[in-house]
């Protein structure tokens, strides 16, 4: 086992002596030098409760591996009550909850119009992070949200016991590889994913009819 020594100073804010907390910042400052997420995104903690008749609010198991799952079966109306977050196009979105399960997403621009809604409700499990630059496509954190190393970080980050979770700090302050934020990697990851929306969409209303 390996020891870390820390002055009580510099556990931070929240004076965290958890064993997980020290592994998971090693093993980021590890990590590849690139620009701090911080610096290409915010954390958007903006909820509201659903509106009656709300469609479409995501769970986090409807983020997979990259993957957006719509509702296909059954009725897409919620009836739920509970706050939820509020994303929208061009918004990623991670689940701090479980990490190991790869819940990790983009919304890519136009799917609320292919869904017919204003914005989207998610989980308050999600982190939403938005782009702080207006129109720019940042798809390409997803590629750097499922590679290994944010992977084993993200692991090694859990805290808790039948709930482990990640803070959103220590994504925000991961550095990102620029080959993650290029327009190529990042314009060929939307069109996949909206293509991936669209025939969940197509495949809804034809089981509808």
């Amino acid at each position: 086992m390996r020891w870390i020594a820390r002055k009580f100073l510099e556990t931070g804010s929240d004076f965290s002596l958890s064993p997980e907390h020290w592994l998971a910042n090693e093993t980021a400052s590890q990590l590849t030098s690139g620009t701090p997420l911080s610096e290409v995104v915010q954390s958007i903690a903006q909820t509201q409760v659903p509106a009656e008749g709300a469609r479409f609010v995501l769970d986090t198991g409807n983020a997979r591996e990259g993957l957006l799952d719509i509702t296909i079966l059954g009725n897409p109306v919620s009836g739920r009550t509970s706050t939820k977050k509020i994303a929208r196009d061009g918004d990623v979105i991670v689940s701090r909850l479980r990490p190991y399960l790869r819940q990790v997403t983009f919304i890519p621009p136009g799917t609320c119009d292919i869904l017919g809604v204003d914005h989207i409700y998610c989980s308050t499990e999600f982190f939403v992070l938005r782009s702080r630059e207006d129109g720019r496509n940042i798809a390409g954190l997803v590629a750097w949200l499922l590679s290994e190393p944010i992977q084993e970080m993200l692991a090694a980050a859990t805290t808790g016991g039948h709930h482990p979770r990640i803070s959103v700090d220590l994504l925000l302050s991961s550095p990102v590889e620029e080959r993650y934020l290029s327009v190529e990697i990042s314009d060929k990851i939307a069109a996949v994913l909206r293509r991936h929306i669209e025939g969940q969409r197509e495949l809804l209303v034809l089981l509808r009819h």
